[in-house]
Protein backbone atom coordinates (compact mmCIF):
# COMPACT_ATOMS: atom_id res chain seq x y z
CA UNK A 1 0.00 0.00 0.00
CA UNK A 2 1.39 3.43 -0.82
CA UNK A 3 2.65 5.94 1.98
CA UNK A 4 0.55 8.31 0.38
CA UNK A 5 -2.45 6.83 0.52
CA UNK A 6 -2.19 5.44 3.99
CA UNK A 7 -1.75 8.91 5.55
CA UNK A 8 -4.78 9.49 3.49
CA UNK A 9 -6.48 7.05 4.95
CA UNK A 10 -5.46 7.30 8.55
CA UNK A 11 -6.13 10.85 8.10
CA UNK A 12 -9.66 10.25 7.12
CA UNK A 13 -10.26 7.70 10.07
CA UNK A 14 -9.01 9.82 12.63
CA UNK A 15 -11.58 13.02 11.81
CA UNK A 16 -14.28 10.28 11.30
CA UNK A 17 -13.64 8.95 14.88
CA UNK A 18 -13.89 12.15 16.28
CA UNK A 19 -16.82 13.32 14.91
CA UNK A 20 -18.26 9.81 16.30
CA UNK A 21 -16.60 10.03 19.49
CA UNK A 22 -18.52 13.80 19.96
CA UNK A 23 -21.38 12.86 18.38
CA UNK A 24 -21.58 10.13 21.14
CA UNK A 25 -22.36 11.84 23.81
CA UNK A 26 -25.42 13.45 22.53
CA UNK A 27 -28.13 11.54 24.36
CA UNK A 28 -30.27 8.94 22.48
CA UNK A 29 -27.68 9.23 19.25
CA UNK A 30 -24.84 7.75 20.96
CA UNK A 31 -25.91 3.86 19.78
CA UNK A 32 -25.87 5.40 16.85
CA UNK A 33 -22.65 6.40 16.68
CA UNK A 34 -21.32 3.46 17.86
CA UNK A 35 -22.81 1.23 14.82
CA UNK A 36 -21.38 4.15 13.07
CA UNK A 37 -17.72 3.16 14.36
CA UNK A 38 -18.41 -0.53 14.04
CA UNK A 39 -19.67 -0.96 10.87
CA UNK A 40 -19.53 2.42 8.62
CA UNK A 41 -16.10 3.80 9.02
CA UNK A 42 -14.57 1.50 6.31
CA UNK A 43 -17.01 2.29 3.61
CA UNK A 44 -17.13 6.16 4.21
CA UNK A 45 -13.49 6.79 3.96
CA UNK A 46 -12.85 4.04 0.94
CA UNK A 47 -15.65 6.07 -0.57
CA UNK A 48 -14.23 9.37 -0.18
CA UNK A 49 -10.90 8.33 -1.33
CA UNK A 50 -12.18 6.94 -4.32
CA UNK A 51 -13.95 9.68 -5.22
CA UNK A 52 -11.56 12.48 -4.83
CA UNK A 53 -9.27 9.83 -6.63
CA UNK A 54 -6.81 9.39 -4.03
CA UNK A 55 -7.09 6.09 -4.29
CA UNK A 56 -8.49 3.03 -5.83
CA UNK A 57 -9.15 -0.81 -4.76
CA UNK A 58 -7.99 -3.13 -6.97
CA UNK A 59 -7.79 -5.88 -4.89
CA UNK A 60 -9.96 -7.20 -2.30
CA UNK A 61 -6.72 -7.49 0.29
CA UNK A 62 -6.54 -3.80 -0.45
CA UNK A 63 -10.43 -3.29 0.67
CA UNK A 64 -9.58 -5.89 3.87
CA UNK A 65 -6.49 -3.96 5.13
CA UNK A 66 -7.74 -0.69 4.57
CA UNK A 67 -11.06 -1.11 6.61
CA UNK A 68 -8.85 -2.76 9.29
CA UNK A 69 -6.63 0.12 9.69
CA UNK A 70 -9.75 2.57 9.39
CA UNK A 71 -11.94 0.74 12.02
CA UNK A 72 -8.88 0.62 14.63
CA UNK A 73 -7.95 4.25 14.13
CA UNK A 74 -11.18 5.18 14.12
CA UNK A 75 -11.89 3.66 17.43
CA UNK A 76 -9.00 4.68 19.09
CA UNK A 77 -9.84 8.57 18.27
CA UNK A 78 -13.79 7.76 18.90
CA UNK A 79 -12.41 6.54 22.29
CA UNK A 80 -10.20 9.37 23.02
CA UNK A 81 -12.78 12.11 22.19
CA UNK A 82 -15.37 10.33 23.85
CA UNK A 83 -13.48 9.91 27.24
CA UNK A 84 -12.16 13.14 27.39
CA UNK A 85 -15.95 14.84 26.55
CA UNK A 86 -17.26 12.53 29.21
CA UNK A 87 -15.31 13.25 32.05
CA UNK A 88 -15.25 17.05 31.32
CA UNK A 89 -18.98 16.73 31.46
CA UNK A 90 -19.03 15.10 34.40
CA UNK A 91 -16.70 16.71 36.36
CA UNK A 92 -18.10 20.64 35.30
CA UNK A 93 -21.52 20.13 34.79
CA UNK A 94 -22.41 16.20 36.89
CA UNK A 95 -23.70 15.36 33.81
CA UNK A 96 -23.93 12.21 32.36
CA UNK A 97 -25.71 10.27 29.39
CA UNK A 98 -24.35 6.73 30.53
CA UNK A 99 -23.89 6.41 34.17
CA UNK A 100 -21.86 2.79 33.42
CA UNK A 101 -19.44 4.10 31.00
CA UNK A 102 -18.96 7.53 32.81
CA UNK A 103 -17.84 5.80 36.09
CA UNK A 104 -15.75 3.55 34.56
CA UNK A 105 -13.55 6.38 32.74
CA UNK A 106 -13.59 8.23 35.82
CA UNK A 107 -12.87 5.75 37.80
CA UNK A 108 -10.81 2.94 36.28
CA UNK A 109 -7.13 3.15 36.38
CA UNK A 110 -5.35 4.14 32.55
CA UNK A 111 -4.22 0.76 31.99
CA UNK A 112 -7.27 -1.16 32.12
CA UNK A 113 -9.00 1.52 30.03
CA UNK A 114 -6.24 1.17 27.65
CA UNK A 115 -6.79 -2.85 27.21
CA UNK A 116 -10.46 -2.30 26.77
CA UNK A 117 -9.47 0.49 23.98
CA UNK A 118 -7.49 -1.95 22.50
CA UNK A 119 -9.64 -5.29 22.67
CA UNK A 120 -12.63 -3.24 21.35
CA UNK A 121 -10.41 -1.56 18.62
CA UNK A 122 -9.58 -5.14 17.16
CA UNK A 123 -13.40 -5.88 17.16
CA UNK A 124 -13.81 -2.21 15.19
CA UNK A 125 -11.04 -3.16 12.84
CA UNK A 126 -12.74 -6.48 11.74
CA UNK A 127 -16.30 -5.65 11.41
CA UNK A 128 -15.13 -2.79 9.32
CA UNK A 129 -12.32 -5.07 7.29
CA UNK A 130 -15.54 -7.07 6.53
CA UNK A 131 -17.84 -3.77 5.31
CA UNK A 132 -14.29 -3.05 3.44
CA UNK A 133 -14.58 -6.15 1.83
CA UNK A 134 -18.27 -6.01 0.92
CA UNK A 135 -17.66 -2.06 -0.82
CA UNK A 136 -15.02 -3.32 -3.09
CA UNK A 137 -17.60 -6.44 -4.01
CA UNK A 138 -20.13 -3.81 -3.97
CA UNK A 139 -18.54 -1.28 -6.01
CA UNK A 140 -17.17 -3.75 -8.61
CA UNK A 141 -20.85 -5.11 -9.04
CA UNK A 142 -21.68 -1.42 -9.91
CA UNK A 143 -18.71 -0.83 -12.69
CA UNK A 144 -19.79 -4.12 -13.81
CA UNK A 145 -23.73 -3.27 -14.36
CA UNK A 146 -22.73 0.21 -15.72
CA UNK A 147 -20.25 -1.46 -18.07
CA UNK A 148 -22.80 -4.05 -19.33
CA UNK A 149 -25.43 -1.52 -19.86
CA UNK A 150 -23.44 1.30 -21.15
CA UNK A 151 -21.71 -1.05 -23.64
CA UNK A 152 -23.60 -0.44 -26.32
CA UNK A 153 -23.38 3.03 -26.52
CA UNK A 154 -19.63 3.07 -27.10
CA UNK A 155 -19.57 1.84 -30.64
Amino acid sequence: MNKVILKDLLLCSLLIGIVFGVIACIPYISGFALFGVLFLTAPVVILLLIMSGKADLTTPKNSIVSGALTGFFANITFSFAYSIIVALLYITLKFTTNYFLTAMIINSPIWLLMVIVLFVGVLTATTNAFSGFLTYYIINLIRDIYEKKHLGEDK
